[in-house]
């Protein structure tokens, strides 16, 4: 794959900061609470509103992708994705965040998710997709981090917490443009194997191990979502300046990720899924444990802080593993675009309820609604160790390495 398709991938990945409109009520969490004025009830359910038209999304985007140009598809997502970082910028009331929040899942998940990747599957042959979706993911966490970490250096110089929403607005009409310009179309015709058809959607459904991965992916996404809550607990609680503790929130989200995911990556391969993910799920619950019996006291800031560090580096590298048991199984290709679609619908089904949860827990109990956010956390993850074991279970039953 030459440079010049490289670089039209950096472009593309560009696209996808249309995802990072809904979270900045996750990554700011109390700039974005103090600029709309909100409860930590009313901050969260927006993340469920977004859930409620998000998760469908990753069952059925691919049917649109598969019917209309994913350049096209692309471009508009881009430019109402940024009409509505406008309207939430320049409109007031809750219910317009409401409305804005639906209509987010509707343009960034459902338009745009599959037609993003077919766009950049596009840009190699068979034999480059490895290298292509590598490349893919390590461009997304850079844009993810410079974009982040340059809106909250110049966070103190807005008139309000609302024009981030325009700065990105504005960026994104910016990228639609480029991609129209310069990005190739994917063929819209799809062969026989890449329709959806309901006999494939049953097989993979019968088949445990898209559930087991389901589960698995919804015990850290649900790590990953109330790590959310760290950020906020380390300024109210133990006095953390509020931009280090958005810092540290960004690092949570994006830089862990692209520091460690690659070692994560390479302990996968040398143990596999269940030993390795089990293993980071132990980690985890630890550190989780570790914040529930820690008294909250501002004197302890400092070992506050190394434990969130911890925690979120340890989730960072366990990152690699959260979509390897289904191919792990070797489960037949023909349904494995389907399985994945099953297990991303399951997996990320928690945007539904568990923001608004952790958000009443912190209006009706204050600080010690943290301690029933890691507790609720400590479940989750003790539901991935759970399903690894039967994932274990089910590789040695049929032999899964066996002719390895």
């Amino acid at each position: 794959m030459n440079k010049r398709r490289y670089l039209l991938i950096a472009v593309m990945t560009l696209s996808t900061l249309c995802y990072t409109l809904p979270y900045l009520s996750s990554t700011y969490y109390t700039q974005f609470m103090e600029a709309f004025g909100l409860t930590n009830e009313q901050v969260g359910s927006l993340i469920s509103m977004f859930g409620l038209t998000a998760v469908p999304g990753y069952l059925f985007g691919g049917l649109l992708a598969d019917r209309f140009s994913p350049k096209k598809l692309v471009i508009v997502s881009q430019l109402l994705t940024a009409v509505i970082g406008l309207c939430i910028c320049f409109l007031s009331g809750y219910t317009v965040l409401v409305v804005s929040y639906l209509a987010l899942g509707v343009t960034t998940t459902f338009i745009h998710w599959s037609a993003f990747l077919k766009l950049v599957r596009a840009q190699g042959g068979p034999e480059d997709e490895g290298k292509v979706f590598g490349f893919f993911e390590t461009c997304y966490s850079a844009v993810s981090i410079i974009c982040s970490y340059g809106i909250l250096g110049v966070l103190g110089s807005l008139p309000s917490f609302r024009w981030v929403q325009a700065i990105y607005a504005v960026i994104l009409i910016v990228v639609a443009v480029v991609i129209a310009i310069f990005v190739k179309d994917a063929d819209v015709r799809g062969t026989s194997s890449d329709s959806f058809k309901l006999s494939m959607a049953g097989k993979a459904a019968r088949h445990p191990v898209t559930w087991l991965n389901g589960l698995i992916v919804m015990g850290m996404f649900i790590a990953l979502s109330t790590s959310t809550y760290l950020n906020p607990m380390l300024s109210e609680v133990y006095g953390l300046d509020v931009t280090v503790s958005t810092g540290y929130s960004i690092y949570n989200r994006y830089v862990a990720r692209v520091l460690l995911a690659t070692a994560g990556g390479l302990l996968l391969d040398k143990l596999k899924t269940p030993k390795t993910m089990s293993i980071f799920s132990a980690g985890m619950i630890i550190m989780l444990l570790a914040l529930v019996f820690m008294p909250q006291d501002a004197s302890l800031l400092i070992g506050a802080v190394i434990i969130c560090v911890l925690f979120s580096s340890i989730m960072g590298a366990s990152r690699s593993g959260m979509y390897t048991p289904i191919p792990e199984a070797k489960m037949p290709m023909s349904i494995t675009g389907t399985a994945m679609g099953i297990c991303s619908a399951v997996g990320y089904s928690s945007d539904l309820w568990l923001y608004t949860l952790c958000g009443k827990w912190l209006d009706d109990f204050g600080g010690a609604g943290y301690t029933y956010i890691w507790l609720l956390t400590t479940a989750a993850v003790a539901m991935v160790i759970v399903c690894c074991a039967l994932l274990h279970l089910y590789e040695k039953k049929h032999r899964v390495f066996d002719a390895a």
